[in-house]
């Protein structure tokens, strides 16, 4: 009898242990209930189970077969559709089957970038009076909330820095309908985003969304982006290098913060490829339609580097997202006590020249004298989608701001140029407010210039004589009032006419 009840027992170990082996089928964390595929291109889906089991995934009536590989990873695609929905997606094994609801089939955007792009609505302005309006099913969104600061004086805890050690900053509750209390604290710029283009389209719009607060561009990179360049890696190193007197408030608050947990090398969101191992390589194989970006202020003092690096991050998303999808970034706006700002601002602009497929959003007119982050998003996130629907959807022609183009010289008069989806320029006051004129390129005077359309002209002074450098809306706070005729502020520029 014993020896029954021992094999016996074996036997339901046996059993567990073939149950518990047999337990392991999982979908990718991007997908769950009320998720959005990407329209018009292949649709992909993926997971891990026991090594070597066989697989069925079922969409839209059509089911296709595999098999994980002896690491455990399986991946099907299925064939690209139109937006519609709802439908259900299945995924089964021969002891478990995974049924995900409610799936819309649309444009999926990403917004990334750092605090502006985080801040959500609850603390802008209006923001919750919209979050309680909202409710709109053919709006979904996949919000990586990061695990920022939430001790005193903005220091992680503990249990945060363990977390982020684990690589566990990004937290999500997958994908979930706008509703009041889905938005209300949920960025602000990405919901007006998303809110617009829906409006226009009529079609599911999906937002995720990974932004973190305070993070440099160097911690959306990845570490071989990084080596391989001598100028990025050299500078990343100085700035992080120990030293008595340290003049980076970012690097300043992320030591300290890092001083405070037990662990050796302690990792830090604002460190190098952070952000970019645990907020894009996890949904690189999620298609999407575009990126909205909102991101410079923790670079702001190396404008010229920053361009350098930007240039490599697009390039370097676009590669793991296998996409050379339209890229919109927000140039950062008026700010007082920010004296790299104005140059920075113009290193923004020249991007769009050197990267391809991007364009720029000014918001110089909607910023905060005293606060970085100000609260005024509706014109941010509206403008973001004004370039969507302009230059991915086609469906409107005047959508962006004025941009410095090119100077013609008739004798004694300048004619500046500007270039862009707008049809006219006009000013918000009665006198144009911003332009200023030097020959040393340090001493700045007033210009009063007149408008003709898409052109500014002025009289050059006489007592000025080549080399002269033209500027434009070059203070940290600028009140520089050319705006275009739908109101689209132009962007700060400095020029020199030689």
């Amino acid at each position: 009898m014993k020896i029954k009840s021992l094999n016996f027992l074996v036997f339901i170990c046996l059993l567990c242990v073939a149950s518990y082996a047999q337990s392991n089928l999982k979908i990718a964390d991007v997908f769950s209930n009320g998720m959005v595929l990407q329209r018009n291109h292949k649709i992909p889906v993926w997971g891990i189970a026991s090594p070597n089991t066989e697989i069925q995934v079922m969409f839209k009536g059509i089911t296709i077969a595999t098999t994980s590989n002896a690491n455990g990873n399986w991946k099907v695609y299925f064939e690209e559709e139109k937006a519609g929905g709802p439908f259900q997606l299945t995924v089964s094994s021969k002891n478990e089957t995974i049924k995900l609801d409610n799936i819309l089939i649309g444009d999926v955007w990403l917004a990334s970038g750092q605090s502006n792009m985080h801040l959500d609505l609850k603390r802008t302005l209006n923001g919750e009076e919209v979050a309680k309006k909202a409710n709109n099913p053919n709006i979904r969104i996949y919000n990586m909330k990061p695990t920022y600061p939430t001790g005193k004086d903005g220091v992680h805890t503990l249990k945060e820095l363990e977390k982020i050690q684990n690589n566990q900053y990004f937290n999500t509750k997958g994908w979930v309908n706008v509703t009041p209390e889905n938005v209300l604290y949920f960025s602000a710029v990405a919901y007006y985003f998303a809110e617009k283009i829906q409006n226009e389209l009529n079609i599911p719009i999906g937002i995720i969304h990974n932004a973190v607060p305070g993070s440099p561009i160097e911690s959306w990179l990845s570490k071989k982006v990084i080596d391989s360049d001598v100028t990025i890696k050299n500078f990343i190193k100085q700035r992080w290098a120990d030293k008595e007197e340290e003049k980076d408030a970012m690097v300043t608050t992320a030591k300290k913060q890092i001083s405070l947990s037990k662990n050796k090398g302690q990792k830090h969101p604002w460190m190098p490829s952070y952000n970019y191992e645990n907020g894009i390589l996890p949904i690189k194989q999620t298609p999407i339609k575009g990126v909205i970006w909102y991101q410079g202020e923790s670079n702001a003092e190396h404008p010229k580097l920053y361009k350098n690096m930007f240039k490599k991050m697009v390039a370097l998303w676009r590669q793991d997202f296998k996409n050379a999808f339209p890229f919109y970034y927000v140039q950062l706006t008026s700010r007082e006590n920010r004296p790299a700002w104005s140059e920075f601002r113009n290193a923004q602009r020249e991007l769009l020249d050197i990267v391809p497929n991007t364009k720029m959003v000014v918001i110089t007119d909607v910023g905060d004298r005293q606060d970085t982050h100000a609260k005024n998003k509706q014109p941010v996130g509206e403008r973001l989608a004004l370039l969507a629907l302009g230059d991915t959807y086609k469906i409107i022609n005047n959508y962006e701001s004025p941009l410095f183009d090119k100077i013609s010289i008739k004798k004694d008069s300048c004619f500046i140029h500007f270039k862009g989806h707008f049809n006219s320029l006009n000013q918000t006051s009665k006198e144009i407010i911003g332009l200023e004129i030097s020959n040393d390129n340090s001493t700045f005077e007033k210009l009063i210039p007149k408008i003709l359309k898409k052109t500014v002209s002025f009289k050059i002074p006489k007592h000025y004589k080549k080399p002269i450098y033209v500027r434009y809306a070059w203070k940290p706070y600028t009140e520089a009032n050319l705006v275009s005729n739908l109101g689209l502020p132009v962007s700060t520029f400095k020029v020199e006419i030689k």
